[in-house]
């Protein structure tokens, strides 16, 4: 028929549990965002705290000065980076979304504890399980 269009294929629906599995990883990645950013903030606040110190003359806080305003970068940039982690498991790119949160969850671990093991929870729990149940599901292309 001339002027009909075909309308491009859906994602298949989600499947027994996967809604639930993907409920609980948006969940805990809104929780390690939130986190990050108070984490963050709080390590710019240590770091000031420090600077305190290093001007009245001790000058072993400079070190700690340093790590707390790496604490700060780090988890302010994973603030960031969250959103397309959320972006990536709800286009179900769960593979894609598992290896770029894996390296911000270890610097999440060295550099904002609680952050960090949120997001290996999400990894090993639940990413996981949804991929091996996405297995032969192809996402559409992005445009």
């Amino acid at each position: 028929m001339e002027g009909s269009t075909i309308p491009p294929p859906e994602a298949p629906g989600p499947r027994i549990g996967e809604s639930t599995k993907l409920r609980s990883a948006l969940d805990l990645l809104n929780i390690a965002k939130i986190l990050a950013l108070i984490i963050g903030i709080i390590g710019f606040l240590a770091a000031a705290w420090n600077g305190i110190f290093v001007i009245l003359g001790d000058i072993f806080s400079i070190p700690w000065v340093g790590y707390y305003v790496v604490v700060g970068v780090i988890n302010l940039i994973l603030y960031t980076k969250i959103p397309e982690f959320d972006s990536q498991i709800r286009a179900r790119r769960y593979s894609e979304a598992r290896e770029e949160m894996l390296i911000w969850a270890v610097m999440g671990i060295i550099f904002g504890f609680i952050v960090g093991l949120i997001l290996i929870l999400v990894i090993f729990m639940y990413l996981e399980e949804l991929e091996r149940g996405n297995q032969g599901y192809v996402p559409p292309p992005q445009y």
